[in-house]
């Protein structure tokens, strides 16, 4: 019976996900892997295209034939616009590693939440049930009154309605999880030593804030890439070589060569559905613009809402300690108190979930995931994530 003990421990322990093999999954996912496909296009060959061409024709046992090329030529801008610029390509790629990170961390927090928040509902909900029985008693004995007695009823059925949220969230991240660890047995997370509060705040303080957030790199990168666009798009119609015939013949024995330049005249080469799609792009570009603007103090803004946040959960944190040690009179009393703790331990738990989501985003923006993507954040003594 020992044995069977032992092996039914080890078994399941075999089985046991950590986080950090959770995230050791980013370095699979198809969005990482596909950037490595990716081909540069920030070509410096003055050529747009190169087209080979060839006739033969036949008659009375002679044959003609001719054989060429046709060069496209691209207009000045798309081959000389500043390719050692940062692009929205490189950006992509530079982070593609961090984003699925950054997804993994986020359904850790659901998961580790969600089943703690799964606990303390069954306790409250098991204190309310008592409350209920304890409010019908009373009721009998007119020592209270229905509205009491009903709006326990009331309680009960929204705690079983959050209850009900809380399981739909905390299977959907199960499923997730096990999509990018098949072989999990959907228990636990093991050795999750999830970091603290306090520890947010300490970091969030200590750390450099970069100059530009991520999104603000994306997103002016994004800028000048439209910017790029227009300008290719306008010299295009100011282009007046656009390509050029190189071909040789052979007729009656005779070798023959031809050089043919196709030129476009100023003026009369606009195309309405150029002029159309260059509108498009000032528009866009002055979106976007407004985009940038609007994105310059994200890391600030992130910073200050983590600390505010985590002031209020320190507050929350410090009555739910005084909750604990006060106790009502009589059976009513000490169940309400009982109860009013347990929900306190709930909305102090959805308090964490929202700065830690908060604290992640903040690593994702300020490229903390991008410069150290093996180190766990989440963990309060920073796991590596072994390779």
């Amino acid at each position: 019976m020992l044995w069977l003990l032992w092996h039914l421990f080890f078994s399941l322990q075999s089985q046991a996900l950590t986080a950090e093999q959770v995230l050791k999954t980013a370095w699979q996912d198809e969005t990482v892997l596909s950037q490595e496909q990716m081909r540069s296009t920030d070509s410096q060959n003055p050529l747009r295209n190169v087209e080979a061409f060839a006739s033969v024709e036949r008659e009375d046992r002679k044959r003609e034939y001719e054989v060429g090329l046709k060069f496209q030529f691209r207009s000045w801008p798309e081959w000389k616009l500043g390719s050692s610029a940062e692009t929205q390509k490189q950006i992509v790629k530079e982070a593609s590693l961090a984003w699925a990170l950054h997804e993994r961390y986020v359904h850790l927090i659901s998961f580790e939440i969600t089943r703690q928040k799964k606990e303390a509902l069954q306790k409250v909900l098991k204190l309310s049930d008592s409350y209920l029985k304890a409010q019908g008693l009373s009721l009998r004995a007119g020592r209270s009154t229905s509205k009491s007695f009903l709006g326990a009823q009331s309680d009960i059925y929204k705690l079983k309605r959050l209850e009900s949220v809380v399981e739909q969230e905390h299977l959907a991240v199960v499923q997730k999880i096990k999509q990018w660890a098949p072989d999990w047995n959907e228990g636990i997370i093991a050795d999750f030593d999830m970091v603290a509060v306090d520890d947010i705040l300490d970091a969030v303080s200590s750390q450099k804030i970069h100059e530009s957030s991520l999104s603000a790199r994306l997103l002016q990168a994004e800028y000048k890439d439209l910017g790029k666009e227009l300008e290719i798009l306008r010299a295009r119609e100011n282009q007046w070589i656009k390509g050029m015939d190189v071909s040789q013949s052979h007729k009656d024995e005779e070798i023959g060569y031809k050089v043919e330049l196709s030129i476009q005249l100023p003026g009369l080469g606009a195309d309405d559905l150029s002029r159309q799609k260059q509108n498009e792009l000032v528009l866009k570009r002055a979106l976007k613009l407004k985009e940038v603007t609007g994105s310059q103090d994200r890391l600030q803004s992130l910073r200050n809402h983590i600390q505010n946040l985590g002031s209020l959960y320190k507050m929350s944190k410090a009555g739910f300690v005084m909750s604990q040690k006060s106790r009502g009179a009589d059976t009513l009393t000490e169940l309400e108190n009982r109860m009013s703790s347990e929900q306190a331990q709930l909305d102090l738990l959805s308090q964490q979930q929202e700065i830690l989501v908060l604290y992640v985003e903040y690593l994702l923006e300020n490229e903390r995931l991008s410069a150290e993507p093996t180190r766990n954040f989440l963990s309060r003594t920073l796991k590596t994530v072994s390779l």
